[in-house]
């Protein structure tokens, strides 16, 4: 059965709360531009590691499935930094090592045997839903970083890996709020975020 849009953002299995995903939303979530382009990949690898997945099926050795399918969530992966590394050298460079979380992610988000019932439509469904809600999460909590951080909003793109929309950190008397550019930061702003998580939870659990 297919879940709605506010089952996806609002239930136990809620990507904000698995801690594959903890390094993905503090690295990824500093800028924007960083945030979009972390939530593609979570697209790219999810849908397309799940699709060769299901169509590899009965090809896949009963013993050390899990490795043939790291490795293989590790080449989708590999195609998607070679094709954003013509895009942008620069920017494939500074997220190189937050992109290689995403395939740790997936491992951590669909076990095997979690999607063995499904057929393509739904392992279609589940994946793609599943990357959109962790990148919504991200480039909201990117919305809130950047511009409170380094009073800049930037985009993927340019000579320096990301252009930027605009850059108000000398323009202004307003005291950006480092902290939240910093991974302690981003902790606290998880934190504020888990406790509305709950606090939009518990009417919803006495309703039911």
């Amino acid at each position: 059965m297919r879940k709605s849009v506010s089952q996806f953002f609002f239930n136990t299995h809620n990507p904000l709360f698995t801690l594959m995903c903890v390094g993905l939303l503090l690295f990824s979530s500093s800028r924007l531009s960083f945030g979009i382009v972390i939530a593609v990949a979570l697209v790219w690898v999810y849908v397309l590691t799940a699709l060769s997945i299901f169509a590899a099926r009965p090809l896949l050795p009963y013993e050390g499935k899990i490795i043939v399918v790291a490795f293989l969530s590790a080449f989708i992966m590999a195609i998607f930094l070679f094709v954003i590394w013509f895009i942008s050298p620069l920017l494939t460079i500074e997220l190189v090592y937050v992109i290689l979380l995403v395939p740790v992610s997936f491992l951590g988000r669909f076990p095997l045997e979690k999607m063995e019932p499904l057929n393509i439509s739904e392992t279609v469904f589940e994946t793609a839903s599943e990357a959109c809600v962790t990148g919504s999460i991200i480039i909201a909590l990117s919305l809130i970083r950047e511009p409170l951080g380094f009073m800049t909003l930037s985009l993927p793109g340019g000579a320096q890996g990301f252009i930027e929309l605009f850059n108000a950190s000398d323009k202004t008397d307003f005291f950006p709020i480092r902290t939240l550019a910093t991974i302690s930061g981003a902790l606290l702003l998880l934190g504020y975020i888990t406790a509305l998580f709950h606090a939009i939870m518990k009417p919803s659990k006495r309703r039911v």
